[in-house]
């Protein structure tokens, strides 16, 4: 829809500065040359401290890892099965999702974490942006998971072998453990929706919905409705700095006194 309407989308072109110009116009620069805007929006997510020195610490890069597995013939319902799964346990966790039935390759399990099974709970995860390769700990952790998991129910594996594909993605985290959403604090024009904390597809859709409002000038009781006041870009919370991932827990006491 929005190419029909005259948007041009420049696929494989990495912005490699952003400044502001006498006029109050932002300029980005990329290879292909400069854009200048009255308003940007940076949706870099844990990229954005190459883009903006502001958030060095503050939104840090965190390289997930994942595959996709073939289910073993003793799974129920074909492997497709019908809800997704988090496994927590004392110093990381997995999450799993299978492809439902009548998908391509429907069945196959797709499982990532694994993190805090990787040397020294995964810290030279934490500050990494390459994706092009895998953590062989890692890899080899998940691609033992399942039958783990999941037992005498998991069967035999697949004749086709049980990795159909393995990959890495780089996730923002911040201190806090939330987004940062909003216009930036002494910056008129310069828009943030960022670090989903590996959440992205849950996260990043309504939070653009929200800035969308904030920038449209809609930003009053009917946002502050659904929109979490904890994903406001702040000043008080660019502030903070990145301490660890599981920083984000709640210290027992504290979940004592919830109780």
């Amino acid at each position: 829809m929005g190419l029909a309407r005259g948007l041009n989308l420049q696929t494989w072109t990495p912005a490699t500065g952003l400044r502001k110009l006498e006029d109050g116009r932002w300029e980005v620069a990329t290879p292909r040359g400069t854009v200048v805007a009255g308003k940007v929006v940076v949706a870099t997510n844990g990229y954005t401290a190459a883009i903006l020195d502001r958030f060095r610490g503050v939104i840090v890069p965190l390289r997930g890892q994942v595959t996709a597995q073939r289910p073993g013939s003793g799974m129920p319902f074909g492997g497709c099965l019908p809800t997704t799964y988090s496994f927590i346990y004392e110093g990381g966790y997995e999450y799993m999702a299978t492809r439902p039935s009548g998908s391509l390759f429907a069945g196959d399990v797709v499982i990532g974490g694994g993190l805090g099974k990787a040397e020294d709970g995964g810290l030279e995860e934490y500050g990494t942006t390459d994706d092009t390769s895998v953590n062989p700990t890692i890899s080899e952790y998940l691609r033992g998971a399942l039958p783990r998991y999941f037992g005498s129910n998991w069967g035999e594996d697949s004749p086709e072998g049980r990795v159909r594909a393995e990959w890495t993605g780089i996730m923002g985290y911040s201190p806090d453990g939330y987004p940062f959403v909003g216009e930036m604090p002494g910056q008129e024009g310069l828009w943030i929706s960022a670090s989903f904390q590996g959440h992205g597809m849950v996260l990043c859709w309504k939070c653009a919905e929200a800035l969308v409002e904030m920038m449209e000038g809609r930003d009053g009781e009917e946002l502050g409705e659904w929109f979490p006041e904890v994903f406001r870009l702040t000043e008080e919370r660019m502030g903070k700095r990145f301490q660890g991932r599981l920083h984000t827990i709640a210290p027992a006491s504290k979940m004592e006194a919830a109780g």
